[in-house]
């Protein structure tokens, strides 16, 4: 009988580990409860039964449609890949399933009519989603996919979606979200503190909530657009009413608005163009607050909205081609007559001769349009494209007008040149080239091996002028050669001879060099007048851009309050931010470009310190240095805008082209010497909390005052009772530091210093004089000395400590009267050493100080007399010493004591002490209103009763800030006349 039972339990084991196995596949399969196709890939399920451990996977191209709601658990799983689709007509819950049981590598998962839900794990899934609504968190989650819901979405913080975002509502959590993929939103669009967006935002209702949020592209918001502090967008703005709050809010393209405020150090670093554009007065719906005014570099510009429609096209060509290649073109579609503005809404064009149809994208410009000619002589270009424009094509060869003709030769160079840094070395690439005798549509090789002597020249492209000469390395001479009279001069119309070196595949490859920046056009021609070669008449021509080697700027102070310009090291040296070549000289043709090719300098920063641990999770706040800045016609040198950085930390300032020079990939980015920002001030306010009393009503602590007692600040509190400061880490503009945090470690082992000064002077720590010797406390029964506030207690900026005020000898009543101190108003002020930087403090003029006036304070219990056969009722008062005598605190109606913190003492004649004491468990709380307690709540001592008489003495002990005097009641003793004496009572 006893095996029988074993072998009972090892089949119900056996059966429980059968059903811990089980996995619903569909892959072609049948499937219990679900029908399927006739082609076998559609499965429909009335519903899906699991246990708690099953397993679902769906197969590449197959769909799975459940009729009714799906939730999965934590130990249950989900597999999919390739086109696989999961439908589930209500709600899709996998919240809850274990990441490493969530393998959904490609597919569809759509909730339809219902919720989607994920992410109280840590949850990642390549597939496209799709719900009435959708739920991704409260853990953040990895999305690969489309998000698109007929409702609500919501995000979780800290997650990462690869994809488009749709929905009525949008909501992205805070914080540091990375979204990959435009965002619509048919309602409205919040997206929390840190998060960065790469792609173009639309809604009518936006809000980028502060701070560190960065969105790079295009946002459209009919309705309203708010950006919060430190928040950025990279890229245009279509608005109605635009909010860009205090500080360092930016949008560096243009802005098309009904209205836009800029905040503190707000900008658009673009055009504003108001959508009732007004000629005489453009800037009429800016509202600007940013501190910059609107004909300064930094302040606002205003203007029409830039051209959108198609004007003419643009060809850019060589004089010369070989009819054995298939040349290319660059075809710009041009949005105004000077073409300083592109067509951005796509088109076709075909050039002729030879050409193709080739489409130029939304970037107005396409560099390889082919032209084709495989007979020797001149060809016109021509150009028709759809849609069709009514302007007149304009021809460009060299950075000159030309008249549109390219002359295809048999044979002749091909130069070009990467683009490099100008005074860099780097080759110029001349092919010797002509047309094959066996097939005249192949080039071949020619001078393979061979040195021949050249003449080549020069030319200025873009700009169309220039002051330095190309030179080129001379392989006979072994040094440069100016392509002109000198090193210093123009290039010149002259050809110079320089001796080169082709290799076995008929390519010379002699170094160049420019001091400047632009676009070169090199020309290399052949023409011997004798020898093997006499006959030949070879030319050919190329560009290559040379870009600054780097912006230079001027040396830095290492030092700066935050929200301020950084100084020059050199006191009184101006600012400059310099285009240069390698050796540091200035390029001075920097700036002369024209057309479409007009180059932005945008400003940067690179974030050096602090560094927090975990940075996937902690991140410092690194407001972005916005600005572009106007290197037009200015030799290669400007005046640098104000470097300002609203936070606490080291950076770098760094300058760059904002697209690469000329179209090519080189940025010459620059980098200034760190600066550290501290602290610019602080703030020290008090905590003003709402306090409930009894009957419903509410009243603020500290104390307000109103006339006639008069305090500083307007706000009082006992000596030795507990209050709540706030401290900020500020800037400039009056906006929190976040770096002054617990997680910086270059401050967090320091503190902020708290000093109590004379509220009427500011002078005299620790008041009053007289009497001397007051304390700043932790405010705890055994209080303990504050001296200042740990760095380690910042979050964000911003410390709250509770704190205490303590006069001496405040605690007993004195024989003395002078002893005691009378109302004395206090600030408290906030000071700090930055390392390595300099000292802050909460002082004006720069911070601002909490006001309070603190009392000598008391608990008096009335003396009080009476039958025993009633009880008698106390009137206990809190008072305030007002320097001559004891007054009622009309202010506090918050001070409390219940019936545990009621002593009775000393009690006399038939009186039992303990008699008075309320019952175990019981509790009576006595509040004070406006100093007193009111007649109905007062303190009662119930009657003695019948032969008992005698006195008590009565008091409050326990509140630390009102110290209680003692009170005598008397039972059972009368006197017809006044009492004299309280022996008289018994």
């Amino acid at each position: 009988m006893r095996l029988l039972h074993i072998f009972a339990a090892l089949t119900l084991l056996l059966g429980s580990s059968l059903a811990h196995a089980a996995t619903l596949n569909f892959n072609g399969g049948a499937v219990s409860n679900c029908s399927q196709s006739q082609d076998g890939l559609q499965y429909t399920c009335t519903s899906l039964a699991l246990t708690s451990t099953d397993v679902i996977v769906i197969g590449s191209a197959y769909a799975v449609t459940v009729n009714s709601s799906l939730a999965m658990s934590y130990n249950q799983g989900l597999t999919m890949s390739g086109n696989a689709t999961l439908t589930v007509k209500g709600n899709l819950d996998i919240k809850d399933i274990n990441p490493p049981n969530l393998k959904v590598t490609g597919g569809n998962l759509t909730a339809e009519g219902g919720t989607f839900l994920m992410g109280a794990q840590e949850q990642t899934i390549t597939a496209n989603v799709s719900a009435t609504t959708i739920k991704m968190g409260s853990n953040n989650v990895k999305v690969t996919g489309k998000i698109s819901a007929k409702g609500p979405v919501e995000i979780a913080s800290g997650s990462v979606i690869n994809g488009p975002i749709s929905g009525t509502i949008v909501n992205i959590l805070p914080a540091s979200t990375r979204i990959q993929g435009d965002i619509t939103a048919s309602v409205s669009l919040t997206i929390g503190s840190g998060s960065q967006v790469t792609g173009n935002l639309k809604s009518p209702t936006i809000d980028l909530k502060a701070s560190g949020l960065l969105v790079t592209g295009d946002v459209d918001a009919s309705n309203s657009l708010s950006i919060a502090s430190g928040n950025g967008i990279k890229g245009n703005v279509d608005a109605g009413e635009v909010t860009l709050d205090s500080s360092n809010a930016y949008i560096t393209g243009n802005a098309k608005v009904d209205h836009i405020t800029l905040g503190w150090q707000g900008r658009v670093q673009q055009t504003i163009t108001c959508k009732a554009y007004t000629p005489s007065n453009p800037c009429s719906c800016v509202t600007n607050n940013s501190g910059w005014a609107f004909n300064e570099p930094m302040g606002p510009k205003c203007g029409p909205g830039t051209p959108s429609g198609l004007h003419h096209f643009q060809i850019e060509h060589p004089l010369t081609a070989l009819t054995c290649q298939v040349p290319t073109v660059k075809v710009t579609a041009c949005a105004d007559a000077s073409c300083s503005a592109v067509y951005k809404n796509g088109v076709n064009v075909t050039v002729s001769p030879g050409g193709e149809s080739t489409p130029i994208d939304t970037s107005g410009v396409n560099a390889n349009v082919t032209v084709r000619q495989t007979t020797v002589g001149m060809a016109t270009l021509s150009l028709v494209s759809t849609p069709a424009t009514t302007g007149a094509l304009v021809c460009k060869s060299g950075g000159n007008t030309s008249n549109c003709q390219i002359s295809f030769l048999s044979s002749g160079f091909q130069v070009s040149g990467i683009p490099r840094y100008a005074e860099v070395p780097y080759k110029l690439e001349i092919s010797a080239l002509q047309v094959s005798p066996n097939n005249p549509t192949a080039c071949v090789t020619m001078f393979a091996g061979q040195n021949k002597d050249l003449n080549l020249t020069c030319a200025y492209s873009n700009p169309d002028k220039g002051t330095l000469p190309a030179r080129i390395f001379d392989s006979a001479k072994n040094s440069y050669v100016a392509l002109a009279a000198s090193d210093q001069s123009s290039c010149s119309g002259t050809s110079t001879k320089v001796r080169v070196t082709f290799d076995a595949d008929g390519v010379a490859k002699p170094n160049m060099l420019y001091a400047d920046a632009g676009a070169l056009l090199l020309t290399a021609s052949y023409k011997p007048d004798s020898g093997s070669d006499k006959g030949l008449d070879m030319s050919g021509s190329g560009t290559v851009i040379v870009a600054p080697q780097q912006f230079l700027l001027t040396k830095l102070a290492p030092t700066q309050r935050a929200g301020l310009a950084a100084a020059p090291l050199v006191a009184g040296t101006p600012i400059t931010l310099s285009a240069v070549n390698a050796l540091g000289a200035v390029t001075k043709n920097f700036g002369n470009e024209s057309g479409v090719a007009v180059q932005k300098v945008v400003l940067g920063n690179i974030l050096l310190a602090p560094v927090y641990e975990n940075p996937d999770v902690n991140k410092p706040n690194n407001p972005t240095v916005g600005g572009d800045l106007d290197f037009v016609k200015k030799g290669g040198v400007i005046a640098a805008p104000p470097l300002v950085w609203p936070e606490v930390g080291k950076i770098n300032f760094t300058a760059a082209l904002q697209y690469g020079y000329l179209g090519s990939g080189l940025t010459s980015q620059g980098t200034s010497d760190a600066v550290l920002f501290y602290p610019h001030h602080f703030v020290t306010e008090l905590v003003v909390k709402k306090v409930d009393l009894p009957g419903g009503t509410k009243t603020e602590f500290p104390f307000p005052c109103s006339a006639p007692f008069v305090c500083a600040g307007d706000r009082a509190v006992y000596s030795r009772q507990p209050f709540d400061l706030t401290i900020r880490s500020q800037t400039s503009g009056g906006v929190d530091t976040k770096n002054f945090d617990a997680r910086n470690d270059v401050i967090n082992k320091t503190q902020v210093t708290l000093v109590p000064y004379d509220a009427a002077t500011g002078k005299n720590s620790y008041p009053p004089t007289a009497p001397s010797g007051s304390t700043l406390t932790d405010g705890a029964k055994a209080p303990a000395a504050v001296t200042g506030v740990p760095v380690s207690s910042f979050s964000n900026g911003v410390a709250t400590r509770s704190i205490a005020y303590s006069f001496p000898s405040a605690y007993a009543v004195p024989k003395e009267p002078k002893a005691l101190a009378s109302p004395t108003g206090l600030l408290l002020r906030a000071t700090y050493a930055y390392p390595a930087a300099g000292n802050v403090s909460s002082a004006p003029a720069d911070g601002k100080e909490a006001q309070l006036t603190v009392l000598t304070g008391r608990l008096m219990v009335p003396h009080d007399y009476g039958s025993e056969r009633y009880p008698v009722r106390l009137a206990v008062q809190a008072q305030y010493w007002d320097g001559k005598t004891w007054v009622t605190s009309l202010l506090d109606s918050i001070s409390a004591f219940d019936n545990t913190l009621v002593v009775f003492a000393n009690c006399k004649k038939t009186l039992v002490c303990k008699d008075f004491l309320l019952p175990n468990n019981t509790i009576v709380t006595y509040t004070v209103d406006k100093g007193i307690l009111p007649p109905n709540r007062r303190l009662i001592l119930a009657a003695p009763g019948v032969g008992k008489s005698g006195s008590v003495d009565v008091s409050v002990p326990g509140i630390a800030y009102l110290p209680s005097t003692v009170g005598t009641v008397v039972f059972g003793v009368f006197k017809s006349g006044p009492v004299i004496y309280l022996r008289e009572m018994y």
